[in-house]
């Protein structure tokens, strides 16, 4: 079939992959809409104490991810390049020993959360100002709904492996749409915070039964044989899911670190000036910088695949180059109108500083590039060093913070110091990707 365009892409190739875009756009579009409503919604249904305390709580699984070695990305890249190479077979043992290691994380999940759950301490900082007598049922419900949040994993493989996303993304986004409606909601017929974890519970059980009436329906659906488990299979999936699961606790770190430690140290305000400044201004980019970067990943997993080396090389500096005006745009725009839209979208409720904006947008800006360059190492499995690399900064930030927040300093210091860690990541991914890069032409 003739090829059409600059990706050098037949019709068909090019369909898969503006689907995918126009996917992550529309997912994109909605969870911005979703995002800007969301926090100012919380806050006139709840206040902002509540609102601060729901953060906080629905951070804890997600932190206890640290422990859940996701193998789902690792697992469909493998499956993808596969299936391009016509090995079926390969791809039908991948997805049944991907499966294992799913419930394997289950129970590890299981174990650890436990322990929380029993040795948890409701006397910090954010509880100090309000009486959540029931904070036991909450965290119970809100940890038993993470538990279809790992199942997702195994239906996103079933799902996605052949390229096409779609489904799968729009899926997420309308359950997404639905609990962040219910929420807020909640809060203006009832007071209790328990409401929204019931709700999160029943929402998530439904977005996985979904899931699951999607991959039944399949017209490629891999078949769940125990005959095709095999233990080399499993120990070779786990290795090779280490750089994504090193890099999900990095990102963990990175992320809900700041947020539990300032539940602990300053109280539900900081949690929502924190949570609320990193939407707007490092989740915002990062999701718009995600629809080219998710669309792309599959593309260079398929040129990798058959050593189209020249055309990947390409790609990956057009990406670049767009991803570079993207962010120069963001960041002149976000220093000269960030506080008066931080402002006018939350009714003034926190005060954001120009100096806690300037080292959010900078530090959003390193981050945002160096994920991106680092798309095109990930797509091929070629990432460890780097996760290694982030990994380390990550906990060494971390535990730096966690030092000076013992000696009574500002939370400033930590996005003084999350600054030049992300600074240093960078530096090291621009040169790994380089090497990979020199090796492939």
């Amino acid at each position: 079939m003739k090829n059409i365009n600059f990706l050098n892409y037949t019709k068909s190739q090019y369909k898969r992959f503006t689907n995918n875009i126009i996917s992550f756009f529309s997912v994109f579009s909605f969870q911005t809409i979703i995002q800007i409503i969301y926090p100012p919604a919380m806050l006139f249904a709840w206040g902002v104490e509540n609102f601060g305390v729901w953060v906080f709580l629905s951070t804890i699984p997600t932190t206890l991810a640290v422990f859940n070695i996701n193998v789902s990305f690792a697992s469909r890249t493998e499956m993808s390049v596969n299936f391009e190479k016509k090995k079926y077979d390969e791809v039908s043992k991948i997805f049944c020993n991907s499966f294992f290691l799913v419930l394997f994380n289950m129970i590890i999940f299981s174990l650890i959360s436990l322990g929380i759950f029993l040795t948890q301490d409701s006397n910090i900082e954010i509880f100090s100002n309000l009486d959540i007598s029931n904070l036991d049922s909450i965290l119970l419900l809100i940890i038993l709904a993470f538990y279809f949040t790992i199942l997702d994993n195994f239906f996103f493989l079933g799902i996605t492996y052949t390229g096409n996303v779609s489904k799968y993304n729009y899926i997420i986004l309308f359950y997404e749409i639905i609990l962040k409606i219910l929420i807020p909601l909640s809060g203006i017929f009832f007071n209790d915070l328990i409401y929204p974890a019931i709700i999160l519970l029943i929402i998530n059980f439904l977005k996985n039964l979904t899931l699951f009436v999607i991959y039944k329906n399949n017209k490629k659906k891999l078949s769940l044989t125990f005959t095709n488990y095999d233990y080399k299979y499993i120990k070779f999936l786990f290795r090779l899911s280490l750089s994504f699961y090193f890099q999900n606790v990095s990102s963990i770190i990175k992320n809900n670190g700041i947020l539990i430690l300032s539940g602990f140290y300053f109280g539900p305000s900081i949690v929502g000036l924190i949570t609320t400044a990193k939407t707007l201004f490092y989740y915002l980019p990062n999701r718009f910088l995600d629809i080219l970067n998710s669309s792309l990943y599959y593309e260079y997993s398929k040129s990798f695949g058959q050593k189209k080396y020249n055309n990947l090389i390409f790609i990956f500096k057009t990406q670049i180059k767009f991803t570079l005006l993207i962010l120069l745009f963001f960041i002149v725009c976000s220093l000269m109108f960030g506080r008066e839209i931080y402002g006018f979208w939350l009714n003034h409720e926190y005060d954001l500083t120009f100096m806690l904006l300037f080292l959010i947008v900078m530090e959003s800006f390193f981050f945002n590039l160096y994920n991106s360059i680092e798309v095109l190492i990930k797509a091929v499995n070629k990432f460890f060093k780097t996760t290694m690399i982030s990994l380390f900064f990550s906990l060494t930030t971390l535990l730096i913070t966690y030092i000076l927040f013992n000696m009574d300093y500002s939370f400033y210091f930590y996005f003084y110091i999350n600054l030049l860690s992300s600074l240093s990541i960078l530096i090291f991914v621009c040169y790994f990707t380089y090497q990979f890069c020199k090796k492939v032409k």
